[in-house]
């Protein structure tokens, strides 16, 4: 390969001839155009060497190893924290166990292996010892055997930060198909939740609406592995004690909710969450007051603001709705730790139904529309100014994991009716719908308008003895 030292010099060039180059040379790498794509990339990089965008995707241009890993190199030292490139290295050098990995494209059936793994002994959590059923113990954070004692310390390490993987390169691996494989699948007629059993384990009630309407599943989606999981720090006790102080709060709830309300034995559920880091590049135009209020001079202006992202989150399963998760967060993201099927020990899991690439789309415009709120405050603040407009967008350093939550699951049956609730595993805070006692609304409700009534005449009262009013 000839040296890419001609490609670090500056040339001249306006924004938006960069920016049709890179997105024309992107286009050709995806159509399959190589010789297209490396002549457009390359012209791109000239323009901007600082931009790990068109490094990347000449990575993409060539399956020679040597070449491909410089243009990485390039991209790394345009953008040191750049989780494609760094993937990317990696894979290359093969720090990445290849027997994990397959390279782009490649068949999955011309892998070495030919059946998925099978789940072993300590997956379906059986004692070493006696070869009794165990149970993980929040309270310590140990797994338990309930028959001989024997005790068993899963790895707690935190990982909040070293699992991430990069968008952009996400490769299938044999290690996630296998692991996908080797679950026992249950599918819930009544919600159509699919609930994941290690080989051994048995299920009778849908974890996530307690049906027992469950069937074999059929579907063989390949799953991508968890990266991190988080182990619950509230135990079943501790969760039903939450639940029974949760219904007697709240000002407009029934007198008799808490009396009545019959709580169901709360199933601990683990649910699969997407997270997100990277970098929001956004481009904005207003008009600023260079002059005073009274003799305004508008001048526009222009530039760029940016976003650093970090764990946003994005439920992994439809069923559990944006107003569920809203009243039941915040997660703690910063106390996961490496997946381990030890932490699984008694505790239900679902297998994720919404795909990474939709939760990475809605994470992004969850970032876009906060940003785009605080534009405001953050284009000369304390200036006046007007027509200020959000514009062009620019994503980088994208990266993700497979998060596992801990949630206890139920619901509480009043008058006649069945309410769902949620327990966050982390924290113990209780999320879910309350009956509201009408007659306490419309009492609240007549309270203030018979007060601002009352202030009303008051300050008019006032204002007439004092002159402040006159007719």
């Amino acid at each position: 390969m000839s040296s890419l030292s001609s490609f670090t010099r500056r040339e001249y060039y306006d924004d938006e001839q960069y920016r049709r180059t890179l997105i024309s040379g992107i286009a050709a790498v995806k159509s399959g155009d190589r010789d297209q794509a490396r002549m457009l990339l390359k012209k791109a990089a000239e323009m901007k060497s600082t931009d790990p965008q068109p490094w990347l995707w000449l990575s993409a241009t060539t399956d020679d190893l040597a070449e491909r890993r410089e243009y990485l190199e390039y991209a790394l030292a345009a953008d040191p924290n750049n989780g494609a490139a760094r993937r990317g290295l990696v894979f290359l050098s093969e720090k990445l166990d290849k027997s994990r990995a397959l390279t782009e494209g490649e068949d999955f059936e011309k892998q070495s292996y030919t059946q998925p793994v099978e789940a072993k002994a300590e997956e379906i959590f059986l004692c070493d010892r006696c070869g009794g059923k165990m149970r993980f113990d929040v309270s310590r954070q140990v797994l338990v055997c309930d028959y001989c004692g024997y005790e068993q310390k899963p790895d707690l390490s935190n990982a909040a930060d070293q699992e991430e993987q990069a968008l952009d390169f996400v490769l299938p691996t044999t290690r996630a198909r296998t692991w996908s494989e080797a679950q026992h699948r249950l599918t819930c007629q009544q919600c159509g939740a699919i609930s994941l059993l290690a080989v051994g384990e048995r299920a009778l009630t849908c974890p996530h609406c307690g049906s027992h309407q469950l069937i074999e599943s059929t579907e063989m989606t390949e799953l991508v592995q968890p990266n991190v999981i988080a182990p619950p720090k509230i135990d079943l006790s501790s969760a039903t004690k939450a639940v029974q102080e949760w219904l007697g709060k709240g000002w407009f709830i029934p007198d008799d909710l808490k009396k009545l309300a019959r709580p169901s034995v709360l199933r601990p559920v683990y649910y699969p969450f997407w997270t997100f880091d990277g970098i929001l590049q956004m481009g904005w135009v207003c008009e600023v007051n260079r002059g005073t209020s009274k003799n305004p001079i508008w001048d526009v202006e222009k530039g760029v603001e940016f976003e650093i992202f970090d764990d946003v989150l994005v439920p992994g399963i439809s069923k559990l709705s944006k107003s569920e998760l809203t009243h039941i967060e915040p997660f703690d993201l910063k106390s996961v730790v490496q997946y381990d099927p030890a932490f699984l020990a008694g505790w239900n899991v679902l297998a994720y139904d919404y795909p990474l690439a939709e939760a990475s789309l809605d994470a992004r415009e969850k970032v876009a529309k906060r940003l785009q709120r605080e534009l405001n405050q953050r284009v000369f603040p304390g200036k006046d100014k007007r027509n200020l407009q959000s514009g062009e967008t620019n994503w980088s350093g994208l990266t993700f994991k497979l998060v596992l939550l801990p949630l206890y699951v139920g619901s509480y049956h009043y008058r006649g009716k069945i309410y769902q609730l949620y327990v966050n595993g982390q924290t113990g805070k209780v999320a879910g719908y309350k009956p509201q006692d009408r007659l306490k609304k419309t009492a609240f409700w007549l309270s203030v308008i018979l007060g601002l009534m009352v202030l009303g005449l008051l300050t008019l009262w006032v204002g007439l003895n004092f002159g402040w009013i006159r007719f």
